[in-house]
């Protein structure tokens, strides 16, 4: 069988599959998931996960501005010197901001006792 004749094949069986009746239960009350009680979910609570979310956010942010000013110095190289000043420049900029968001994190687990 080609791909010609199979194609319409499997799109029938979507669409009939699609037709049948399935059993959905809505509940309209909204629960919070129940962490660490066998729910697939870490032991963690929400806060501590998002701050960790947080802090590899920032560390990849960080790389990405490396990045970008290593850019920006390798096409300095070619001619324009301004160029690659100014991807120093952000190489010093990147480094203080990514350290202070770290340290940002930090103080706000310290704080808040996660």
């Amino acid at each position: 069988m080609t791909l010609v004749g199979l194609l319409p094949l499997l799109a029938d069986t979507v669409h009939l599959s699609a037709a049948l009746p399935a059993d959905v239960r809505w509940d309209p009350e909204p629960k919070l998931p129940a962490w660490g009680n066998g729910s697939g979910q870490s032991d963690d609570d929400p806060i501590a996960r998002f701050i960790n979310l947080a802090q590899g956010v920032v560390v990849v942010l960080g790389v990405i501005g490396i990045l970008y000013s290593a850019g920006k110095m390798a096409v300095g190289k070619l001619g324009r010197s301004e160029m690659a000043a100014d991807g120093v420049g952000g190489v010093v900029w990147t480094i203080m901001g990514v350290s202070l968001m770290l340290v940002a994190v930090s103080v706000v687990t310290t704080l808040a006792g996660v």
